[in-house]
Formats: C-alpha cells, sequence, structure tokens
C-alpha cells in the first residue's frame, strides 16, 4: 500500500499593496491558475469576487439552528406541560399558550445558533486547539499580502511569476505545502 504525498508547491507573491493585489488576484484567476487563497493582514474589499469565491452558505446553517432551537423549545414546553404524570396549571393558563411560549422559544432560538455557529466555523476553518497556524509569510499578520497559488506544473512558474512582477510584487517565490 502506498502512501500518497500531500505535500505540493505553491508560489508565493508577496505585495504592500491592496489595490496591486485586486489586480493580480484578478489577472492570475482569468489566466485560469488555482488560487490557493490570499492572506492579508485586514479586509480587502472585493478580493473574494476576485479570487471567485460563491457566496457564503452560512445564512443558511444559521436559520437551520434556530429552527432547530425553536422546535426543541416548543417539544420541550409542551412537554412539560402537557406531562401526564406532574401536569400543573400555572396561573390558570392553558396549557397550550402561545405568548407565554415566546420567550423561551426565542432564548433557545438565539443559543442553538450561536453555538452551532461557533462549531461550524471551527469545523469548516479545521481549527483545533493547540493547533499551530501555517503562515504563508511572517509578515502577513503585519503589513503584507500574500498571494498563494497552486503550482501543477514548472511551466506554469514562469507565467504566475510574470503576472506577479507585471502587477508590483515585491517578492515572489516558491514554498512547498501540505493541505
Amino acid at each position: 500500500m502506498s502512501m500518497k504525498n500531500n505535500n505540493h508547491k505553491l508560489i508565493l507573491g508577496i505585495y504592500d499593496d491592496p489595490d496591486k493585489v485586486l489586480a493580480a488576484t484578478r489577472k492570475v484567476r482569468k489566466a485560469g491558475f488555482d488560487i490557493k487563497d490570499v492572506y492579508t493582514p485586514f479586509p480587502i474589499h472585493g478580493i473574494d469576487k476576485a479570487m471567485g469565491i460563491q457566496r457564503s452558505r452560512l445564512g443558511i446553517a444559521a436559520f437551520m439552528f434556530a429552527m432547530t432551537g425553536l422546535l426543541t423549545a416548543v417539544v420541550m414546553m409542551v412537554y412539560m406541560s402537557w406531562g401526564d404524570d406532574w401536569a400543573i396549571n400555572i396561573g390558570g393558563k392553558p396549557n397550550l399558550h402561545i405568548p407565554t411560549y415566546i420567550p423561551v422559544t426565542f432564548e433557545l432560538s438565539i443559543l442553538f445558533t450561536a453555538f452551532g455557529m461557533v462549531a461550524t466555523f471551527f469545523i469548516v476553518s479545521k481549527m483545533a486547539h493547540g493547533k499551530n497556524p501555517t503562515l504563508m509569510d511572517i509578515r502577513q499578520t503585519d503589513d503584507r499580502i500574500v498571494i498563494a497559488v497552486n503550482l501543477h506544473s514548472d511551466s506554469d512558474n514562469k507565467a504566475i511569476s510574470d503576472i506577479f512582477v507585471n502587477h508590483g510584487a515585491l517578492e515572489v517565490r516558491e514554498r512547498e505545502s501540505s493541505i
């Protein structure tokens, strides 16, 4: 049984100007190269569109977590109110009195959404407690912006390097990376 090698090469373009990064990212994508990611110390408006990233489905996940919380709250309150073994009439209210359920359903919907979104964030971003971050360049957390492009063949190296240099890269270099 052979072990698959997960290491592959990346070519990095290091920039100090977000406008140049945006232009270079558009050019690299238009040329058909596979952009791994763009690492920035601050948000760059429009970079997700330039990279070809689709709209997030996070809103759908949040809605599903909220509905799970709402359903849990309603089932829990109905079970507690209509229990056969210890039914209690509080304040003369009927057992299925919707206005009294609203605060609890709201709070559990928010609670389930919050915990679900935190869990989703950690799972999707592959973060775990104690895992050290992999930095493409130590300066990416300070004042530099790094475009990382997957290098599938050596002939791509020259074309990508030319794009980076023509769009004002301060530095272009290769790096081994494991996915």
